[in-house]
């Protein structure tokens, strides 16, 4: 009788138990990203942009103007008064170095800037009178009220004129030729007298 054979168990086959589990926390970790990703690219599109951030990058520094252009009509008009001013002064100071050789004086013992300008003015313009040789002219200021200023004329230590002086540049130049007048008709006036008289001395000499 033959031996029965007796069967052969096959070895017990593992369970995986951890894969689904891994599988699905793979998935729940996958989506998990896919959604921040797609959270933070709908955060960057919706994301305002500055207004001015392009404005800037583009937007010129603005230069400042050249001031070495040419003066100001003003600058220049200061400039020539300060001109005939030194050139007031320097002929002034050449008359007194001269001494005996001339007498004709116009001096400049102005305070104020407007009765600067009066002084620079009237000195531009003065010519004196025919044969008239000897004269000194003194241009003066007295204080006035509140800001107001009086100009004086002094013709030969007579005090000729005084007048209240407005700063205004026109009016200035006016007044500085109606003086320019009145000094030459004093000039001339004197000048005359001094002759009369003159005249006078030698007829009566003549009588004696």
């Amino acid at each position: 009788m033959a031996a029965a054979t007796k069967p052969q168990s096959q070895p017990p086959q593992p369970i995986f138990w951890w894969r689904p589990w891994m599988m699905a926390l793979g998935c729940i970790l996958l989506l998990l990203l896919c959604l921040a990703s797609e959270s933070y690219a709908q955060a960057e599109r919706k994301r305002p942009a500055r207004a001015d951030a392009t404005g800037k990058s583009g937007e010129q520094v603005p230069t400042r103007e050249s001031t070495s252009g040419a003066e100001s009509p003003r600058n220049l008009e200061e400039n020539l008064r300060l001109l005939l001013r030194l050139d007031s002064l320097q002929s002034a100071r050449r008359k007194v170095a001269a001494g005996a050789e001339t007498s004709e004086l116009v001096m400049d013992q102005s305070i104020t800037k407007p009765g600067r300008d009066f002084y620079d003015l009237f000195y531009s313009q003065w010519e004196a009178p025919a044969d008239v040789k000897e004269y000194t002219i003194i241009i003066g200021e007295k204080p006035g009220r509140a800001n107001s200023t009086f100009v004086t004329v002094r013709v030969n230590d007579n005090d000729l004129l005084e007048f209240p002086l407005q700063p205004n540049y026109d009016i200035i130049q006016e007044t500085a030729r109606e003086a320019i007048g009145y000094v030459q008709d004093y000039l001339v006036q004197q000048l005359n007298l001094s002759r009369q008289l003159e005249r006078g001395e030698r007829v009566s000499t003549e009588l004696y």
